[in-house]
């Protein structure tokens, strides 16, 4: 995403040498805002709305493109925070790292020409952990891959964890969706833990719902019966 937006940065009101900012420069920023908007910081914490700008942008949400029920977050507040954040962070040649994926899609949306071009340099798309990809990477694979649809995507929607940090883990049940004609490959064998283990595993997965769906099993032996043991400290543990 830093790359092409280095390469295109015109295109989004930037120069290419544009800062990328990290989390503490982000909570200053707010706290500047907050504090111009004469928003009590103690009841709209600026890590509450960092926490908010980052759902909004992890979903591809721009400030103008916002459901009416974000829209009422924060007692409203919070798209208005959200637009003077954008405005300031452009005065200041920057970008967060939520806009490393947010701006190429935007890019891509509104250049077709642009998106021929990518078109032809992505020819072939590996992704690992697809499971764990949220709105804006899945909207960007997207864009990327309509050119010559040969993707290939490697996950397992039952080790999704990253849900509090926008991940979906739908994207990966949908791909036989997305792109007609997929063959899918499941890596049932495993090579790590026992019989024992990995039939506990399934009686429990088992249960999750919209699901793919596997099996999992094990050439080796069935291995010691699992117990549980209740620590009484991090040492004891």
């Amino acid at each position: 995403g830093a790359k092409i937006l280095r390469r295109h940065a015109e295109l989004i009101k930037l120069k290419s040498n544009f800062t990328i900012l990290d989390t503490d420069d982000q909570l200053r920023l707010l706290k500047q805002l907050i504090s111009f908007e004469q928003i009590d910081e103690k009841r709209w914490p600026a890590r509450n709305f960092l926490g908010l700008l980052d759902h909004w942008k992890n979903n591809a949400w721009t400030p103008d493109r916002l459901p009416q029920d974000e829209i009422n977050k924060f007692d409203g507040k919070g798209q208005k925070i959200y637009k003077l954040y954008q405005e300031r962070l452009s005065i200041l040649n920057s970008v967060d790292f939520g806009d490393l994926i947010l701006f190429p899609i935007l890019l891509m949306q509104l250049n077709s020409d642009l998106l021929d071009q990518y078109h032809k340099i992505f020819k072939y798309i590996l992704v690992d952990e697809y499971q764990d990809t949220n709105v804006s990477q899945y909207l960007l694979l997207r864009l990327f891959a309509e050119g010559h649809r040969n993707i290939c995507c490697v996950g397992d929607d039952d080790q999704s964890i990253y849900g509090w940090r926008g991940a979906k883990s739908e994207n990966i049940n949908r791909f036989t969706t997305d792109y007609k004609n997929t063959e899918i490959i499941r890596l049932e064998q495993n090579y790590r833990s026992t019989s024992v283990i990995l039939n506990a595993a399934n009686a429990v997965i088992k249960n999750n719902q919209g699901r793919m769906g596997k099996e999992l099993w094990t050439d080796q032996k069935e291995g010691e019966p699992i117990s549980i043991y209740s620590a009484y400290n991090e040492d004891d543990e």
